[in-house]
């Protein structure tokens, strides 16, 4: 995390001086009170069914702590304080577009105008503070795949089926390439690339099958890709963290994630359209603590077909929604020592498009250790 300073760049001082603002004389404008809205209470209307953590709030309201509010929040602020009517009865919440009055749609717009340029302003300015001894700052605060420096990262991915490999896949093709009997390349080339980028400092980062993750293999970083992958590994390192029951098909080579919340049980598959082309795929994310290597992590990435695993990579790799995706795992599951999310994941023409989990179309299912299973 980036340290906090005393000469945060202008943009950002100018956004967080205006959010503090909203939140103490805006409101009391608004309201006609003399007490100012508490971070608390703005926590809890800004996060919806889920509230905020009262940290994030400050932290948007601090210039020099290098968080910025993503864009969906923005325009969750400029909701509530676009008419007086969202505190009537004592009550916060955000009205709906049918409810609100043209006046009121016009003052919503110009409001997350200005905060979405402010916000703009300063991420383009960029950090201005330099790491210390104490306190380093990593290329990308908050990486998913970050691991303290000199510490290994195991990325497990599942062999391919012999019927499906490529002739060089075999050792005694002249052109042999190991790396071409791993299933979900594209999943694999695109995790490997982000965990070798935000760890330069890594002290080994290695491509392993589930049955080469022996000795010390088995006891650094893990980050699991595929879905094979996911279930091989799973018994022995994720033993306490209800992962989606993969179901068959029948008369398919397919199969559901069939997910339970108290007696009410959904099942969530790939969607095709009319000609069969696939227009949707189901992604699952997992983070556990490492039963057998304290203070060490395990990751796991799964989908229905590959497009779903390639797609939930790609939801914490991919430059426009990386930081929002990440930023709503700190935000929904705290500190919570272990969780998963089941999502949609949009596919184009064959290709996957990472999922905004923002988006509350897009989560399927979610669990921590600390809330348990939901919708």
């Amino acid at each position: 995390m980036v340290a906090d300073s005393d000469h945060p760049s202008i943009p950002a001082r100018s956004l967080a001086k205006r959010l503090r603002d909203l939140r103490e004389r805006e409101y009391k404008q608004l309201t006609q009170k003399q007490s100012p809205l508490t971070q608390k209470q703005l926590a809890k209307v800004l996060g919806g069914p889920h509230s905020l953590s009262i940290a994030t709030i400050s932290n948007w309201e601090k210039p020099g702590s290098g968080r910025l509010p993503p864009p969906d929040r923005l325009a969750a602020y400029a909701r509530l304080f676009c008419t007086s009517r969202s505190f009537e009865a004592g009550a916060l919440r955000l009205l709906r577009d049918d409810e609100l009055t043209e006046l009121e749609q016009e003052r919503d717009a110009d409001l997350y105008a200005e905060l979405l340029a402010l916000r703009e302003r300063a991420q383009s300015s960029g950090p201005t503070v330099a790491p210390t001894r104490e306190q380093p700052a990593p290329e990308r605060r908050g990486s998913l795949w970050s691991v303290p420096d000199g510490q290994a990262v195991s990325i497990v991915c599942s062999d391919a089926p012999r019927a499906d490999r490529p002739s060089y896949a075999d050792p005694s093709h002249p052109n042999y390439s190991r790396y071409a009997r791993y299933a979900d390349l594209d999943a694999v080339v695109e995790v490997y690339g982000q965990v070798k980028a935000d760890n330069p400092a890594a002290s080994m980062i290695r491509l392993l099958s589930p049955h080469e993750l022996l000795r010390d293999f088995a006891l650094n970083y893990l980050v699991v890709v595929g879905g094979a992958a996911v279930y091989d590994v799973a018994p022995y390192f994720a033993q306490d963290i209800p992962l989606p029951k993969a179901e068959p098909i029948p008369g398919t080579d397919t199969h559901v994630f069939k997910c339970s919340v108290g007696d009410e049980e959904r099942k969530f598959t790939s969607t095709r359209d009319e000609e069969g082309v696939l227009i949707e795929d189901i992604g699952l994310i997992t983070r556990g603590e490492h039963p057998h290597a304290p203070g060490h992590t395990v990751t796991m990435l799964s989908g229905i077909t590959s497009r779903g695993v390639h797609g939930t990579a790609l939801g914490f790799i991919n430059r426009h929604v990386r930081d929002e995706n990440e930023e709503y795992l700190r935000d929904t599951f705290g500190n919570a020592n272990a969780f998963c999310v089941v999502m949609r994941v949009p596919v184009i023409q064959n290709t996957a498009l990472p999922p905004n989990l923002l988006r509350e179309d897009v989560r399927l299912y979610e669990w921590s250790s600390e809330t348990g299973a939901r919708w």
